[in-house]
């Protein structure tokens, strides 16, 4: 009963495939399915590749082009399967859904299996309109790409009801044609994987793009695309790569990362405006003044000196810094500065030591750093060192004597945003025999 059908099957569908390319039987070539899981991807394309080549030179159908059906299948596999890492359509229900969509009147379905040491291909053609199997095929084969080959050919004189000839020139009625391939072909194949570089298989490519290398030049190409975005892992690596390639091997990655990083600007984005937000809720006339080339500190506050006199003392004196390198914000902000500052310093005579007076007038260079800090109160904070001279005047009764003095601060200072600030560090002087050390604590303004 099923041979009466088949052969009935084929009888209908002569009447078809011998007339005009106008009512030829659009058909659909569908990936093959391995599975048996023991055949590489490369052998499955290239038969794929060729049992499309074989349907077509029968010259009894319009064959849809590959290039569609890749276009299509991105759709497809959304509606029917929801890993996104799914990339064929093997699924009978899947490609029968390709198939309509590619407006085809038929697919071949074929599978590769491996049961009791042999592989079994098998293929059937399905009517899209009544999504049924038309008719069938099987062979067995060892698995060599040989084997494979011939079991292809049987294959298509069973469906087609032709003889295949493997001496005869193929004749693909593809969409698209595709250029044969020539020994150059084959010479630039072996140069570009001897190279193994993206350049060479461009170069391929661009002279053979239905060469019998395309497929691995293009899944080379793909691979170091990808692995050159993991290596940036920036968006526009990650955009210019799904721009070439939006069907390869690192798409549902490339869109994860692109989802993340994404995310995280507009995390760091909103927290760019946050801070801008506080920055200016906390902006006082301290910043304002801060944020200038120039600023002025007048300083009032106590010493205590040790080592050679040991009194307590008052001190006036003025600053004159320059900012010299701002950063506003980030890691680190703040201002770097340089300048100049005098002080009147005053240690006046305690009774157990006899009239003792002491006075000095340090002039000295400042170099130091202002953290920018966000807080409302306190907005800056830094280190500062001060090298220079001191000249000291030191009275006993009725003798006076004046000598010159390298003198040297290291100091912490604090501004707050009512622009009032405290000093607090030490000191000391290194003379021809007065050498001394100091404690300071200055409290003071800035202008």
């Amino acid at each position: 009963m099923k041979k009466i059908f088949a052969i009935f099957a084929l009888f209908l569908l002569s009447e078809q495939l011998f007339a005009g390319d106008d009512d030829k039987i659009k058909l659909a070539v569908m990936d093959f399915e391995d599975l048996s899981g023991r055949i590489s991807e490369d052998i499955l394309e290239s038969a794929t590749e060729y049992i499309r080549i074989v349907f077509a030179s029968t010259n009894r159908y319009i064959i849809i082009s590959k290039d569609r059906q890749k276009e299509m299948i991105r759709n497809i596999r959304k509606k029917f399967n929801t890993d996104p890492t799914y990339r064929s359509c093997t699924d009978k229900n899947c490609q029968i859904q390709l198939g309509q969509a590619l407006s085809a009147d038929m697919i071949v379905k074929t599978t590769l299996s491996y049961f009791a040491g042999s592989y079994t291909v098998s293929s059937e053609l399905i009517d899209l309109e009544k999504e049924a199997t038309i008719i069938g095929a099987k062979e067995d084969c060892d698995g060599s790409e040989e084997e494979l080959k011939l079991a292809i050919d049987k294959i298509v004189e069973k469906i087609a009801g032709v003889e295949i000839s493997t001496k005869d020139e193929v004749s693909v009625h593809e969409e698209k044609p595709q250029k044969p391939v020539s020994n150059k072909d084959s010479v630039a194949c072996e140069y570009a994987r001897s190279e193994s570089n993206d350049f060479a298989w461009r170069v391929y490519l661009e002279k053979y793009p239905y060469g019998e290398c395309s497929g691995e030049a293009k899944r080379e190409l793909d691979r170091s695309a990808c692995k050159k975005a993991e290596k940036k892992n920036s968006a526009s690596a990650w955009k210019a790569y799904l721009a070439e390639f939006p069907d390869g091997e690192c798409e549902f990655k490339a869109r994860t990362t692109l989802q993340k990083l994404k995310a995280k600007e507009e995390k760091e984005a909103e927290s760019r405006e946050k801070a801008a937000v506080r920055q200016q809720n906390f902006y006082s006339s301290a910043d304002e003044l801060m944020e200038k080339t120039f600023t002025g500190r007048y300083n009032f506050g106590i010493l205590a000196n040790f080592d050679y006199y040991d009194k307590f003392g008052l001190s006036t004196g003025f600053d004159f810094d320059f900012n010299v390198l701002r950063k506003p914000d980030g890691v680190g902000a703040g201002n770097l500065f340089i300048g100049f500052g005098f002080d009147l310093r005053f240690y006046p005579p305690i009774k157990s030591e006899g009239d003792l007076t002491v006075m000095e007038i340090p002039i000295l260079a400042n170099f130091g750093y202002d953290f920018k800090i966000d807080t409302y109160i306190l907005r800056y904070v830094g280190f500062w060192f001060s090298p220079g001279f001191n000249l000291i005047a030191v009275f006993y009764d009725d003798e006076g004597d004046i000598e010159k003095a390298f003198a040297w601060e290291l100091g912490f200072e604090m501004i707050f945003r009512s622009r009032f600030s405290i000093n607090l560090g030490f000191g000391g002087n290194s003379g021809n025999y007065r050498d001394s050390s100091h404690f300071f604590l200055n409290i003071g303004t800035i202008f």
